[in-house]
């Protein structure tokens, strides 16, 4: 990285701002803490330790400092293991080693954590570990929003979705206004018996499960609800390029999704709709409209929809066996309304993170047999 780029700050990613605006009233949100264990017998325990220390460096976003303004500059440590928000400790328990670790999803997105993970793979291996080009990526954002192209995106976004006054969620239980701490709640829901046909559906219709999940949760929605329209987000990975697979950071952006009955011929429509709404929301992504005020007001509560990365694809790739040591926090804090997962692992199933707060274990359950009614009917 060049001096210049190293020397400048730079305001934060929009969901890493959004993390930032929110701890300033809650110190503790969105903290996460895993403990790891791994055997003496399977590790050189140094090896271990400069493996870490090595991945901790290569990415950039373990070294930057934000300020009280929400602006970040790199300011590398001689302490790597504590940083601002995050921490990594290593205990002998014995026979085994274990590794603590805390941090904030101020720092990136669900998808970081396995680039840091085979990256982490890779060192203990003495394989070559990519650069993380954070600082780079920064750099371009910056360009990007000075561009005809973020303007028009934003012009478009905000024709769009900027005055949604249809549902983003199925009615909760408990009002929103109501002041509390949202506990979380989730509800697994097995499609390993639809793998095969959502599979075919995908390729034959173009269509990424994302789409097909994001159209089926609208659909769930406005019969949940009784309305003609819906909308919601999906989790778009952000990395457009081979440098950006490499990097830690939140990259990931938060795309807006909405159908219409009067849109909705039959199946054959609605898949053209779901198609043409996914790539629409990634050619316009450039400007974060869910993201930014005064649209969070609507969006921070829209059911949203995510494929999570395979732990068991990444797990495989790991020279010896890691124990993940499950927290005692019980319950865990809701950071979303409602939020459904997809796992396209061994079994391929879809989580219903919600919170049970807001919403009673039955309604989930009615929302989600909405939601396979119509991945039943989209896949034919």
């Amino acid at each position: 990285m060049s001096n210049i780029q190293s020397q400048i700050s730079y305001p934060l990613l929009p969901y890493s701002q959004l993390v930032f605006d929110m701890l300033k009233t809650n110190p503790e949100i969105y903290y996460s803490r895993l403990g790891m264990r791994v055997y003496k017998r399977e590790v050189d325990v140094e090896r271990l330790k400069n493996a870490f220390e090595q991945v901790l460096r290569n990415h950039t976003v373990f070294s930057m400092r934000v300020d009280g303004d929400g602006k970040q500059e790199y300011c590398p440590s001689d302490d790597i293991w504590h940083g601002q928000y995050y921490s990594v400790d290593f205990r002998d328990e014995g026979e085994y080693v274990r590794i603590n670790l805390v941090y904030n999803r101020i720092l990136g997105d669900a998808l970081s954590g396995y680039v840091w993970l085979n990256d982490f793979y890779c060192a203990y291996q003495g394989l070559p570990v990519q650069p993380d080009n954070y600082l780079e990526y920064l750099v371009r954002v910056e360009q990007e929003k000075q561009s005809i192209r973020y303007i028009a995106d934003k012009e478009w976004l905000e024709r769009e979705y900027g005055n949604v006054t249809c549902p983003v969620h199925p009615h909760t239980d408990v009002p929103l206004e109501i002041p509390c701490v949202p506990k979380e709640g989730t509800l697994l829901e097995d499609y390993s018996d639809l793998r095969e046909k959502l599979n075919a559906l995908g390729n034959e219709q173009l269509l990424p499960l994302t789409a097909i999940f994001s159209l089926a949760s609208a659909l769930a929605i406005m019969e949940y609800n009784g309305t003609d329209e819906a909308a919601l987000t999906w989790a778009y990975d952000g990395r457009e390029t081979v440098e950006e697979q490499h990097i830690y950071g939140s990259l990931h952006r938060d795309i807006p999704f909405r159908t219409r009955k009067s849109l909705i011929e039959n199946r054959a429509s609605a898949i053209r709709l779901a198609r043409k709404q996914y790539r629409e929301g990634i050619a316009h992504s450039i400007y974060p409209l869910t993201l930014t005020r005064p649209y969070t007001g609507i969006w921070n509560y829209a059911l949203n929809v995510l494929v999570q990365p395979s732990l068991e694809q990444i797990l495989k790739n790991c020279p010896f066996v890691i124990a993940v040591v499950e927290s005692n926090e019980e319950p865990q804090v809701a950071y979303a309304l409602l939020d459904v997962e997809i796992y396209d692992e061994a079994q391929f199933y879809i989580n219903y993170r919600y919170s049970a707060t807001h919403y009673k274990p039955e309604s989930i359950q009615k929302f989600a047999a909405l939601v396979h009614k119509y991945v039943e009917w989209l896949i034919g």
